[in-house]
């Protein structure tokens, strides 16, 4: 038998997150509360809420007919009338010719249109916006002055005189800021106690822990305060001269000795490159031997194992020897058995461990009281670190003074020297005509920008990227065929 179910089960209420905004905008009912607020402008549109407003906004005295007839107003509409200029003879005159007739003086009546009725607002209500006062027209500020200068006169002088006293002020200051313009005049704002936001704060009496901040915050606010050089702004990256004298043997006609020596100068420093390029090869090209004599996987395990005992050989002498004695074998563990503690023993151990605390304190105690009598060992020692300090200062300042007339490494090349140019005796022009200049200008002065620390080292780079050369293949069916051909085929 099939049961016929009448009523439906009731609507199971969906359940939702609370704990997310989005879920508080959606799921949320605010209809209540925005029926409220439509109310409340409903309100406003006419005139207020009802209970601010008075009773003669809210009520009137109905007097019958009268009043209407007298003020001129009607219940009935008002009906657009419009006459012409120029009327026919037959419309009253006497004459039978046209008459221009004056127009009315009397204003008619306009109908209000009622689409914009809320610009003007409606009756009632409060103005939005406070309008502007009129000249002429007097303010209930203006009435009491009025009437207190109409009683003592001696108010409206002090007004006047208060103003006049603000007006020569203002002159003065202008005046002021034209001269010191005009003399080219700068106080120095950032003296301490002499700017004017510190004097105005002392003026007031601000605590004087608060005046500098307070300067700093209004220089800053008012872009007053100037850039802060760095330290080293002005002081260069070395001592070095900008261009150097060069050496007296390179001049076109040296002294024999001068020559000599730049020669020896030239020699040592081509020595000590050559030495760097065996020391490169030793380390590197000779450290590594060649295929037929670098060493093999068996060489290494022979070499590395020379003196140590074989496996297979001890493994059976130990054998050998536990057949003959016939001892038991023995397994010996790492961790060692130990007892267990008793109470006694335990109070013991806790009783030690607190006099050696005590004792630990007591020491400390006694060696700081006897501080006191090494306040001389300690003022020497002091005095010694003192010394130590102005030693290694000094040591540093001389330290820096020494890098300023040597090149830095700036870069991740070291700074190294362009090689002496000097000329072999036979190589000496005879006069300055046929002098040659040794070095180039260009690189020359490179190099001196390194030296000085203005730029890094550099090397030029070199494009060892090979390029590919590619035959297109419909040239090279062109040449394939411009090879074919021969005299006879010609």
């Amino acid at each position: 038998m099939v049961k016929v179910i009448e009523e439906l089960p009731p609507h199971k209420r969906k359940r939702f997150n609370k704990n997310k905004k989005k879920s508080w905008r959606k799921k949320t009912d605010i209809s209540e509360v925005e029926s409220r607020l439509e109310e409340k402008r409903r309100e406003e549109r006419y005139g207020g809420p009802v209970e601010e407003r008075e009773d003669t906004e809210l009520m009137f005295l109905d007097v019958g007919d009268d009043s209407a007839s007298k003020t001129g107003q009607n219940d009935k509409p008002v009906i657009m009338e419009y006459t012409v200029d120029k009327v026919p003879a037959e419309s009253g005159t006497k004459t039978g010719k046209n008459v221009m007739l004056k127009p009315s003086k009397k204003g008619k009546a306009v109908k209000i249109l009622t689409a914009h009725q809320f610009i003007n607002g409606l009756p009632g209500s409060k103005i939005p916006v406070k309008p502007r006062i009129k000249e002429g027209t007097l303010t209930v500020a203006m009435k009491k002055k009025a009437k207190l200068q109409a009683k003592d006169p001696k108010v409206g002088k002090k007004a006047r005189k208060v103003l006049k006293d603000f007006a020569s002020h203002r002159k003065r200051i202008q005046s002021k800021k034209k001269r010191e313009n005009k003399n080219n005049i700068s106080n120095d704002l950032w003296n301490d106690g002499t700017d004017a936001v510190t004097l105005e704060c002392k003026k007031r009496g601000v605590e004087d822990s608060f005046i500098q901040g307070i300067a700093e915050y209004y220089s800053t606010q008012m872009k007053l305060r100037p850039v802060k050089v760095p330290k080293n702004r002005y002081i260069p990256p070395s001592s070095l001269d900008t261009v150097q004298a060069p050496a007296a043997g390179q001049s076109y006609n040296p002294t024999y000795e001068d020559h000599q020596q730049l020669l020896g100068r030239a020699i040592n420093q081509e020595k000590r490159k050559k030495k760097g390029e065996i020391w490169v090869k030793r380390q590197l090209t000779d450290y590594f031997p060649s295929k037929d004599k670098a060493p093999t996987e068996e060489t290494y395990l022979s070499e590395m194992s020379e003196g140590l005992p074989r496996a297979g050989e001890d493994e059976d002498e130990e054998e050998e020897e536990n057949m003959k004695d016939g001892d038991e074998a023995v397994t010996v563990t790492s961790r060692p058995k130990t007892e267990k503690k008793t109470k006694k023993q335990r109070k013991k151990e806790k009783k030690e461990k607190v006099a050696q605390v005590k004792k630990l304190e007591k020491k400390k105690e006694r060696i700081r009281s006897n501080a006191v009598y090494r306040i001389k060992t300690l003022k020497k020692d002091i005095e010694d670190a003192e010394n130590l300090t102005k030693i290694r200062i000094a040591s540093r300042l001389a330290r820096k003074r020494d890098l300023m007339s040597k090149p830095r490494r700036l870069g991740k090349l070291r700074y190294r020297p362009e090689d002496i140019a000097v000329q072999l005796g036979d190589e000496l022009p005879d006069s300055l005509r046929r002098a040659t200049p040794a070095v180039n200008l260009m690189e020359d002065r490179f190099k001196n920008y390194q030296r000085r620390n203005l730029i890094e080292t550099r090397v030029s780079v070199k494009n060892t990227k090979r390029l590919k050369k590619v035959v297109k293949r419909g040239h090279r069916e062109a040449l394939d065929e411009i090879e074919k051909i021969t005299p006879e085929n010609c």
